[in-house]
């Protein structure tokens, strides 16, 4: 019997450790199907490594270990994400995942044509209309669709709304007008309180009205302090029958105002999903958030049972599932834990009230980290959907204790801020440091919270920053690649980057650094250009010699811009990377690979042009094309805090600014369109100017309360980022108060630390001399970009199968042949061209047309492609698996002028029949090498 778990796993509490413990003990058993989905793919991978190093660590004999192997060889590691495209991929067709940086790719390109569209050039007056109401610049709209996006795509926007919004704006305008120009009849009559209090606000046009001011938060004019001989006045008695009325005005203006917004942004918001969708379907890729979305599009979204998403798991054999294993549970979305909402019900079906069973639940997560829930994260329905299980006992609460990644200083400090930040709630876990460590302590540790007052301007608060850092490296004489810089938004990451250059400190972000912002990668850039954009040769050897090159590299490219000029046109992917080949002589390879990767993806495109037009490319795109660096690499480390989620690092500083007065976007309760409310918005809402106003703003509140808490959450996660050392930079007003979250993190600085000394702005301990390094670790070291260039190396330092242009393309073209070849099936039985040239596509229809070939590919019988196949002992991959009625056929295609090596594939191919014996039983197997470039030879074994 295994036992049901969710296990409460706070920061540094050693999940990963636990999620290992629990997938071992289940690979000791038998026969049973293990599926663990974690929300990285490198926690994924380390989940996997850790389990085969505790396997050769153990006591077994060698026979069992290896029995243990194949038993971790079956259990299912992948991300959410990869399962759910695993589940995705019964389809004939499965487009590929776009990682990442692909994912900005490709939505930089479709935002660019976004603004080429014929719809878009056509209607230039109706972009300014809309940044006129939206208070915006024509280039902020992206910004903006991105802010509204999943609300956007909810609501379903009648087609004449727009028209009638806009008319009822100019109604409501000139109704506004009217009684402002009664306002000002009466103006002159008036003074004191009675003018600067009422009549001025009133004045104002509608748009521009301040619902700061003190007057609109009454309900009758009465309730306006004003000298008793005016409330006597005639102009008095006219104001007061004015105001209600303009008042609700001004309620209904805010709010048609607000929907109008809504209307005209889902106008751009429908055309910017079709041109990404268009440039998606072109490239054949996928985000990450289709993919569920595809899978909850099967049934439909108000299936409860959901039979064809569950015939997917039945085909793949996912109802096997005897143990399911979800790391950051409290990240996983509304449509993720929908989907696998029955998979869960049907395990949970077999396990009783002590939460044991033949097959288990064992999710891990912790409600203070979730943060993504601007990704669709529903912490909330995901505590609902697994409260019945836990007061039933079907499944058991566990906690996790102990922090093993910060020291104690900082542990203490972390329970201070979680009774603060999550006081009256159940997310006060405290943790308390192990007895046994991992790591000895040792060192200074501190913690610090700075207030920097400010008046109209940020530069005290960028100042203080600066300060801290250097005073940290000072202090602590640590490398700068041990300081991280954690910041909530990219504006607040981009001024930080600028103030830290300007006082020399280097920087690098989480990904690295832009290819153009280093010198070397600037050089490379000018190289490639005078190779293929025919330059003329004058100003380049200058700008290299300015950027500290000397003339041999300027003669070298001289004379690689000759051979280079001999090579047929257009120049594609095989002459840039023979460029990129001969250039690696005289630039770190880092920088090499990254625009190896680059072109490589460029020239996969269908609309891929030549070398000089990805060079236009790769300047367009520069901001996201980044060179990695090494963990060690010294430099400040520079992140959003939603980019460390499951990162550590030695000294931590947040830099925190509280939030804008900006709501969330509300639902409106007639028709579900987007309300974008300001504070000021809310609170007058809030006094029921209008009917329904009160019930908008009380929704507003709610949902603010909402995202406080994930707000609180957010700066859990930063803090506890800390290894040794956290500095938190808080921006306060003039006077040196602070408000909202930044009080909270002050006030738990000033709880008592035991065994600490205190400091001006926090608490700090000696734990004596740094301890060595375990003896298992490694120091990691990483190219220095910066230290002038590298020189030239010699030949037999160069990686051999760097060397020839032929390797590299006949490797490329192998891939394409077989990528063809694979799409052949019973049904068709011709090669569509895709990414074939000339020669491939002749190549490959020679070989198709041959009788001998056609008689062997395309056997009756069930066709599997690419078809992995394994037993206890072996594995392999299978080009062609034809299972017919009488005989297995295995088919390997070889491309290239290979038949004099046949005899080196019979051990492989003899490897392959044995598997297949031992699934098929007695029918007869046959074994077949195809050699597409001489289809003559045909080899059975």
């Amino acid at each position: 019997m295994v036992k049901s778990l969710f296990v409460t796993a706070s920061a540094g509490s050693g999940k990963t450790f636990r999620l290992t413990q629990e997938v071992r003990r289940h690979i000791e058993r038998d026969t049973e199907f293990v599926v663990a989905a974690t929300f990285t793919r490198a926690a994924a991978a380390e989940m996997e490594k850790r389990i085969l190093e505790a396997i050769e660590k153990g006591g077994e004999i060698p026979a069992d270990k290896l029995r243990l192997i194949m038993r971790a060889a079956r259990v299912h590691f992948s991300t959410i994400d990869a399962l759910f495209h695993r589940f995705l991929s019964t389809e004939t067709t499965v487009p590929q995942v776009a990682d990442d940086h692909e994912n900005a790719i490709i939505t930089a390109i479709a935002d660019e044509r976004f603004f080429q569209h014929p719809r878009i050039l056509a209607d230039i007056e109706g972009i300014l209309i809309a940044a006129r109401i939206l208070h915006m610049q024509p280039e902020s709209l992206i910004q903006a669709l991105d802010k509204g996006k999943e609300t956007l795509e909810a609501w379903t926007c009648p087609d004449k709304l727009l028209d009638e919004l806009k008319s009822k704006q100019a109604r409501l305008v000139a109704e506004y007008d009217r009684l402002r120009a009664q306002v000002q009849a009466v103006a002159e009559a008036t003074k004191g309180a009675l003018r600067t209090q009422v009549v001025v606000p009133l004045l104002e046009p509608i748009a521009e009205a301040d619902l700061h001011r003190t007057l609109f938060s009454k309900s009758d004019l009465a309730d306006v302090k004003v000298a008793a001989a005016d409330r006597q006045s005639p102009a008095y008695d006219a104001l007061r029958d004015l105001y209600l009325p303009m008042r609700r005005l001004i309620a209904e203006h805010l709010i048609n105002t607000k929907r109008l917004r809504s209307a005209l942004l889902k106008r751009f918001s429908a055309l910017r999903a079709s041109v990404l969708a268009e440039e998606k379907v072109t490239l054949g890729r996928l985000y990450f958030d289709d993919i569920p979305k595809a899978l909850i599009a099967l049934d439909g979204p108000d299936s409860f049972d959901r039979p064809l998403f569950m015939a997917r798991l039945y085909e793949l054999g996912f109802h096997r599932t005897a143990h399911l294993l979800l790391d950051e549970f409290q990240d996983t979305s509304k449509i993720q834990f929908e989907l696998l909402r029955p998979l869960i019900e049907d395990i949970l079906g077999s396990v009783n009230e002590n939460a044991e069973g033949e097959r288990s639940i064992f999710l891990v997560g912790d409600w203070k980290q979730s943060i993504y829930q601007w990704r669709d994260a529903a912490p909330d329905q995901l505590r609902a959907g697994i409260a019945p299980a836990l007061s039933s006992g079907q499944i058991a609460a566990e906690t996790l204790p102990y922090n093993y990644r910060s020291t104690p200083l900082l542990i203490d400090f972390f329970n201070h801020l979680v009774a603060e930040l999550f006081a009256g709630t159940d997310k006060v876990n405290l943790q308390a440091p192990p007895e046994e460590p991992k790591h000895p302590y040792g060192g200074l540790s501190e913690v610090a919270v700075i207030p920097a007052a400010c008046g109209a301007g940020d530069e005290p608060f960028y100042d203080r920053l600066v300060e801290a850092v250097m005073q940290r490296k000072t202090e602590s004489g640590c490398p700068w690649g041990d300081i991280a810089v954690l910041c909530r938004t990219n504006g607040h990451l981009d001024k930080v980057a600028a103030a830290l250059a300007k006082a020399g400190i280097p920087t690098s972000g989480i990904r690295g650094r832009e290819l153009l912002s280093l010198r070397e990668g600037t050089a490379l850039y000018l190289s490639l250009i005078a190779l293929f954009t025919g330059h003329d040769g004058s100003f380049i050897p200058r700008a290299l010699t300015a950027l500290g090159y000397d003339e041999a590299l300027t003669a070298a490219v001289a004379r690689l811009a000759g051979t280079i000029g001999m090579a047929s046109r257009p120049h594609r992917f095989a002459t840039f990377a023979s460029a990129l080949r001969d250039l690696l002589t005289w630039f770190p390879r880092v920088l090499i690979e990254t625009l190896w990767d680059e072109a490589e993806r460029y020239f996969n495109r269908p609309d891929a042009v030549d070398a000089s037009a990805f060079l236009r490319y790769l300047l367009q795109m520069s901001h996201i094309i980044t060179v990695p660096e090494g963990d060690h690499a010294d430099r400040v480390k520079l992140a959003t805090i939603h980019g460390t989620k499951g990162l550590e690092f030695q000294h931590v500083f947040l830099f925190w600014k509280e939030g804008l007065d900006r709501a969330p976007e509300i639902l409106h309760p007639d028709d579900g369109c987007p309300l974008s409310l300001s504070k000021d918005e809310i609170a007058f809402l809030a006094t029921d100017p209008i009917a329904g106003a009160a019930a908008i703003a009380e929704a507003a509140t709610a949902i603010t309360e909402e995202k406080a808490e994930e707000t609180a959450n957010l700066l859990y996660v930063a803090a506890t980022r800390a290894v040794k050392s956290l500095t938190i930079i808080l921006r306060a007003d003039k006077e040196g108060t602070l408000k909202g979250f930044s009080d909270l993190m002050f006030r738990a600085a000033q709880a008592t630390i035991p065994d600490a000394e205190r400091t001006e702005f926090g608490w700090r301990h000696d734990y004596g001399p740094e301890k060595s390094r375990p003896s298992d670790h490694e120091e990691l070291t990483a190219p220095d970009l910066g230290e002038g260039f590298i020189a030239q190396v010699d030949d037999d330092e160069m990686d051999p199968t760097l060397r020839s242009a032929a390797i590299e393309a006949g490797i490329e073209r192998g891939l394409r042949i077989h990528t063809a070849l694979a799409r052949l099936t019973g049904d068709c039985k011709t090669i569509p061209p895709d990414n074939l040239s000339e020669e491939e596509i002749a190549t490959v229809d020679r070989f198709v047309s041959d009788e001998k070939v056609r008689e062997i590919v395309f056997r009756p019988g069930t066709v599997r492609t690419e078809q992995h196949i394994s037993d206890t002992r072996s594995f392999g991959i299978v080009d062609r698996l034809i299972i017919g009625p009488d005989r297995i056929t295995l088919i390997d295609f070889k491309t290239g002028r290979v038949g004099y090596l046949a005899d080196k594939y019979r051990p492989q191919m003899n490897r392959y029949r044995t598997i297949l014996q031992g699934l098929f039983g007695k029918l007869p197997i046959e074994c077949y090498l195809l050699f597409v470039d001489e289809p003559h030879r045909i080899l059975m074994i």
